[in-house]
Order: C-alpha cells, then structure tokens, then sequence
C-alpha cells in the first residue's frame, strides 16, 4: 500500500466551507485524497470551500459524507485522533497524546491497514465520546500561548509529517485481533469491577496502550491466549 493510500482524513463537524477547501488543498498538495466529513455544520462543497480548494476540487467532490465518526473510520485499523489541548480533565477519558513526530516515527514502519486522521472542529475540538473512540492521540508541538492551531494548517503539518517516512515491511494487527484482545481484558475488569475505582477508565487505558502499541497479530494472540487463560481460572474462582 503506498504511503499516500495509508491515511483517511477525517474531519469531525467541520464549521466553515473555507477550512473544509483549504484541507482538501494540503491533501492533493502532499498526495492524499481519502476524505470523509462527519456530521459537517457548512457546505463541504459549497463556494468558499471550492475556492479555497483551489486545483483539489476532485477531493471535495470525492468526499464521504457520514452521520458518525465509526462510520468515517470504518474498515481502517487505527483511528488517531489530533489534539492540541493536552491538560483538559475528562471524567470517563485518559488523554496521554504523542507528538506527530513520535507518530510519524511509529506508523512508518507499519506497512498495511487504513489509518484514520481524526480532526474536531473549528470552536471545540474532539469531543470526549470521539476521544473515547480513537485509539490514541497524537499532538503537534506549539506555542503555549497559542497551543491551538487552524484546522486546515493541522491537516497540512500533519500530511508533511507523514509525507517524510517510508513505510517499511512490518504488519500490525486488525480490528478482529485487537477487539478480541480488548474484550478479554474486559471481561478481567469487569470480574474485580467492584474493586476499581474506575472500571471505565481501566479499559480506555488498556485500549490506548494497544493502540500506541501497534502490536501484530501473533503479539496479539500471545497476550490474548495467556488473558483467556486468565480468564477461565477467575471463573473456577468464583
């Protein structure tokens, strides 16, 4: 898979027509054009988002239009998710992003498999539910005075970013190896549930370390036969 067809960018209820185009501009400029628009608030293909589209109208045009950040991700095996408020408290959420670049690093030796690029909106960013459902975060270094950029220059920063790693031949594993792995954990949690302070969080941690960790799929069923192993001998306990 080349490295232009590895990435589906994802923009999450996208405020203005003219972010909308100058996005799909930093995509043909770095050679990506898989876009899909979650629950858009403009006109993706209105006329502020074709002017400022420039020469990338075919990827305006080409655009997925979905209801629900799932049905934007669908069929990609990593959904990541770009912050750049890194210190806000969530209750049900535990936010730990990468830098782009510690990405960047990361994702290049992975060789197969979609990977979504998730960006929130112009006014609030990623909301918690959608955090919840990315793997893991990632953040672009800036000013603390201005830790937040414009939603099309995050798009471009992060497509060069990408642009500059090759991939190499390592495959990770799918949604089916790494769902399988989070329920076993999950079924762990749920047994000693009364004994955590937060069950919920254990389980978005586990589920952001498996993310980060790009795990194959003979990783994934190591760890996981050794968990249903787990598993049983809790049940025996009961």
């Amino acid at each position: 898979m080349k490295n232009s067809d590895r990435f589906r960018v994802v923009l999450v209820s996208p405020e203005y027509e003219l972010n909308v185009g100058a996005v799909a501009r930093a995509m043909k400029n770095f050679g990506f054009s898989d876009l899909s628009i979650v629950a858009p608030k403009c006109d993706p293909t209105g006329f502020d988002a074709i002017m400022h589209s420039k020469h990338a109208r075919e990827v305006l045009e080409g655009a997925k239009i979905c209801k629900t950040l799932a049905a934007a991700t669908r069929g990609c095996k990593l959904a990541v998710g770009a912050t750049g408020v890194i210190y806000r408290h969530w209750h049900e959420t535990i936010r730990s992003p990468i830098s782009l670049e510690a990405f960047a690093k990361k994702i290049a030796s992975k060789r197969e498999g979609k990977v979504a690029l998730v960006f929130g909106s112009e006014g609030v960013g990623l909301s918690e539910k959608d955090i919840s459902d990315c793997d893991f975060l990632i953040t672009i270094p800036t000013s603390d005075a201005y830790p937040i950029l414009n939603l099309s220059h995050a798009v471009a920063i992060t497509l060069y970013e990408l642009s500059t790693y090759a991939p190499r031949a390592f495959v990770p594993s799918g949604e089916k190896e790494k769902e399988a792995l989070i329920k076993a954990f999950s079924l762990i949690v749920d047994r000693f549930a009364s004994e955590l302070r937060n069950p919920k969080k254990v389980k978005v941690a586990f589920r952001r370390i498996i993310g980060k960790s790009m795990a194959t799929d003979k990783e994934c069923a190591a760890v996981l036969g050794v968990m249903r192993r787990a598993g049983r001998e809790i049940e025996k306990k009961k």
